[in-house]
C-alpha cells in the first residue's frame, strides 16, 4: 500500500515561520539586504543582494548574525586532511537540541509550477515531531504560501536561515534541512567539480535573485558546522545527488556498499566541516531528475523522493538503518517507474537553467536521449565514510 499511514493529517497551510523561541538567536530581527550588486549565478543583468567575502571560500555570504555569539573569537577553520584520507570516526553523539528548517517552493502561478512541494515540508514536519522528538519551536518552515513575506523560501531569506539554523549549535545537538523544489545545473566556475557543472536549488524568486548553489550550500551548512553536531539534509529536487558538494558519495552495488570519494582532485576550497558531522539525502543523481508526483500517496502530489524517505521510516521504525532507508527508498523509486512509467517532471522554463533546461525539456518530450539522465536513484553523500549499518539518528 503506497498510501501514508492515516495518522497524517491532511496539510494545513496556515502562516509558518517560527522566529520566536527555538532558535538560539532567532529573537534577532530580520535583516533586510541594502546593498546590491550583481550575481553570478542569476540571471544576466539582475540586481541581487551583495554579500561580503566569506573566509576561505570564492564569493560571499548572506548578512546574517556570525556563527559565534557577538565578541567570540571566529574559530579558525580546521587544515583540509590530506586528500582522501578517510577521517577519524565522528565523536560518540550525545543527544541536545533538535532543530529544523523546512523548505519547499511550489513556485504557484509560473511555468516551473510544482504540486507536492509544500505538501512533503509539513509531512516532513509531522514526522519530526511524532517520530524524533522535534518541538513545533524548534521548526522553521518556509513556504511560498505564506502570507508572510518573511516566511518565502526566496534565495535572501533562506540563506538568512541557513545560518540561524547553525547559529550556536552545541555538541549534542540534530540539525535537519529539507528543501523540495525545483533543482538545476550551471557551469562550474571553480574548477572543483570533475563533469564542469554545478549542482543548485532554486528558490521561490530564481527568477530575479538566483540560484543556490552547492559552493553556497557547503559553505554555509558544513563548513561552520562544529564539533559533536549532526546534520542531515534531505533535497528533493533534480540533480541532487552531490548538492552540498560533501567529500564522500555511497555506491551500491551488487558485490556491496562502498564509500567513494566524489573528487578526483583536490576541491578549489575546502569542503568539510568544523568538526560536525554531516549527512546528506539526495533525490536523484547529479545527471538525474526527481519526480513531482500523485501516484506513490493515492491522489495527493508529493515529492516522490520525500515520500519515499517518510514512508521507510513508518514502515520500519526510527530503528531503521541508513542502509535499509537507502534500499527501501531505491526499491520504492524504482516501483514506481515500473508501475506507472518514468514520472515526469513539470516541463521547464528556459529560466531554469538556461540550456540544461533546455536539454531536460528535450528528454522529458522524447528529442533527447542522454545516458544517465533517466529514472530515479537516491543518493547518501557524507563528509566520512561511515558504517551505513548503524541507526539513523534524527
Amino acid at each position: 500500500m503506497w498510501g501514508l499511514p492515516t495518522q497524517y493529517p491532511p496539510p494545513q497551510y496556515q502562516p509558518q515561520g517560527n522566529y520566536q523561541g527555538g532558535y538560539p538567536g532567532a529573537s534577532a530581527p530580520y535583516m533586510p539586504q541594502q546593498a546590491m550588486s550583481g550575481n553570478p549565478y542569476g540571471p544576466p543583468g539582475v540586481q541581487t543582494p551583495a554579500y561580503p567575502p566569506g573566509p576561505g571560500a570564492a564569493g560571499g555570504q548572506p548578512v546574517a548574525p556570525p556563527y559565534q555569539p557577538p565578541g567570540a573569537p571566529a574559530p579558525a577553520m580546521p587544515a583540509p586532511v590530506p586528500f582522501h584520507q578517510q577521517p577519524a570516526p565522528a565523536p560518540s553523539f550525545t543527544p541536545g537540541r533538535k532543530k529544523a528548517l523546512l523548505c519547499a517552493c511550489n513556485y504557484r502561478g509560473s511555468r516551473a509550477e510544482l504540486r507536492g512541494c509544500i505538501n512533503d515540508a509539513h509531512n516532513l514536519r509531522y514526522l519530526l515531531k511524532t517520530r524524533f522528538g522535534f518541538q513545533d519551536s524548534n521548526i522553521v518552515m518556509l513556504t511560498d504560501d505564506s502570507p508572510n513575506p518573511q516566511a518565502w523560501p526566496t534565495r535572501a531569506n533562506m540563506m538568512y536561515q541557513m545560518q540561524l539554523l547553525l547559529w550556536n549549535a552545541q555538541p549534542g545537538d540534530s540539525l535537519v534541512f529539507h528543501f523540495s523544489g525545483h533543482g538545476t545545473q550551471i557551469r562550474d566556475r571553480n574548477g572543483d567539480e570533475d563533469d564542469g557543472l554545478c549542482e543548485t536549488i532554486c528558490p521561490c524568486d530564481f527568477k530575479t535573485a538566483g540560484y543556490i548553489v552547492d559552493d553556497e550550500l557547503n559553505r554555509l551548512l558544513v563548513n561552520p558546522l562544529p564539533h559533536g553536531v549532526r546534520l542531515h539534509a534531505i533535497i528533493d529536487a533534480c540533480h541532487s545527488g552531490s548538492a552540498l558538494d560533501l567529500e564522500f558519495k555511497c555506491k551500491v552495488k551488487d558485490t556491496g556498499v562502498t564509500w567513494k570519494p566524489e573528487y578526483t582532485r583536490r576541491p578549489a576550497c575546502y569542503k568539510g566541516t568544523a568538526g560536525g558531522e554531516v549527512l546528506q539525502i539526495g533525490a536523484s543523481r547529479d545527471k538525474q531528475t526527481a519526480a513531482d508526483t500523485a501516484s506513490l500517496s493515492g491522489g495527493i502530489s508529493t515529492g516522490a523522493a520525500t515520500f519515499a524517505f517518510i514512508q521507510a521510516i513508518e514502515r520500519q521504525g526510527t530503528s531503521i538503518t541508513y542502509l535499509q532507508l537507502l534500499y527501501s527508498m531505491t526499491q520504492a523509486l524504482e516501483q514506481l517507474q515500473a508501475s506507472h512509467g518514468k514520472p515526469r517532471p513539470p516541463k521547464l522554463p528556459a529560466e531554469i537553467g538556461g540550456l540544461f533546461g533546455g536539454m531536460v525539456n528535450k528528454l522529458v518530450n522524447g528529442a533527447l536521449d542522454l545516458a544517465g539522465l533517466s529514472g530515479q536513484t537516491p543518493v547518501i553523500c557524507s563528509n566520512y565514510p561511515f558504517d551505513l549499518n548503524r541507526s539513523i539518528a534524527l
